[in-house]
């Protein structure tokens, strides 16, 4: 009787020794501790494949022409060949854009923007000329961008699409610069440039990490899932670890306790092994069908002009065409292809633009087909 409480312990111990050293094991690609997400400070961006920082994590890590900098104020940093250096506000890795701050009020600072000799594209430039302009006469330009930062109590500086109107009364005419333009925001806050190699889209998707595959540049989707630090695996290991051997060694004794006074009385074992565990169901991450079907359905008129002036699907970047269906998300008024965003809410449970979570329990009757006619385009 003693040695089958002693096999009994020692299956058990080699059970829960076997579980606790898998959970612990790490993965190989971006769960690496020095391909772990990095940042320049707490408000920073979190840099990950493709992107990588200098100096804080190996060239492994990124892909090439992808390196970002911390400057001396902690700042988040790309330099471009062709222009110069230029702090990163946020990424977005699902779109594939990095957004740049142009920095105009700095001293030479006003220059081109331009992606020469980087793995970026920047396919929406827009040429913007400024000016310097008395008091007096700036207040009535409707078009015109104010640069307050640029103007002092005698003078005002604004800048203006190139081509949109004449040369304003009582103004003088600074530069003219191309930059890298978003639809419906305010260049003088950010620029964005996109990149389309590597293709991680399908890795954010699945909410997993991308990384490289060899050293031939292929890349592939690395691990089940992304975002749990090794630290916070020990501190799970140990929080559930000692408890569960607790357990165990108190099932053991139970166990063992009952066999015995079993074993007296009818003189019969118990087969330990007959014990199921039974499996639990896996949870979904993603919407329902019928809570997807809720969300607005458009059909897009034959100008393609939607409320937030957004003429691309943030999915699969393709231009919204006439007769297309699109769906909104309620709580974010985004909208995109009804297809892609359905496929992306089956498998997430949040806007692919901004990463909010739209509430389960709206229920919105669908749109009817919509159509605007053609207004002048203002950037403001």
């Amino acid at each position: 009787m003693m040695e089958l409480n002693i096999h009994i312990l020692h299956l058990l111990l080699f059970i829960f020794t076997f579980t606790f050293f898998i959970f612990l094991k790490p993965t190989s690609g971006a769960d690496d501790d020095d391909c772990l997400p990095a940042s320049c400070g707490l408000s920073e961006p979190k840099i990950r494949f493709p992107f990588r920082l200098i100096g804080r994590q190996p060239p492994r890590c990124g892909f090439p022409g992808f390196d970002l900098f911390c400057d001396n104020n902690n700042l988040t940093n790309i330099r471009l060949p062709s222009s110069r250096s230029f702090v990163v506000t946020r990424i977005s890795y699902v779109t594939q854009v990095i957004f740049i701050d142009p920095e105009f009020c700095r001293p030479n600072r006003m220059a081109d923007v331009n992606a020469i000799d980087t793995p970026f594209e920047s396919s929406k430039e827009r040429s913007y000329t400024f000016y310097n302009c008395s008091v007096q006469s700036f207040g009535f330009m409707y078009p015109a961008v104010p640069f307050p930062c640029l103007s002092s109590v005698n003078y005002s500086v604004i800048a203006v699409r190139t081509g949109l109107v004449s040369t304003p009364t009582n103004c003088v005419k600074v530069k003219e610069i191309i930059v890298p333009v978003r639809w419906n925001g305010d260049f003088r806050q950010e620029l964005e440039l996109r990149w389309f190699t590597p293709d991680c889209r399908s890795c954010e998707f699945e909410n997993r990490a991308c990384g490289l595959k060899s050293d031939d540049g292929q890349t592939t989707c690395l691990g089940a899932s992304r975002g749990i630090p090794r630290g916070a695996k020990y501190g799970l290991s140990i929080g559930i670890g000692v408890p569960a051997l607790v357990c165990i060694i108190g099932l053991v004794c139970y166990t063992a306790s009952r066999v015995r006074d079993y074993n007296e009385t009818h003189h019969q074992s118990i087969d330990l092994f007959s014990i199921a565990i039974i499996p639990q169901p896996t949870t979904r991450t993603g919407l329902d069908g019928a809570t997807i079907e809720s969300y607005p359905k458009t059909l897009l008129g034959e100008s393609c002009r939607l409320p937030n002036d957004d003429g691309t699907c943030a999915i699969c970047l393709s231009d919204y065409k006439p007769k297309e269906s699109l769906r909104t998300i309620p709580e974010c008024n985004h909208y995109f292809h009804a297809d892609c965003i359905d496929e992306w809410l089956k498998l997430n449970a949040t806007c692919p633009v901004c990463r909010n979570s739209p509430q389960s329990s709206s229920l919105v009757t669908p749109c009817s087909s919509a159509s605007s006619t053609s207004s002048t385009s203002v950037d403001s």
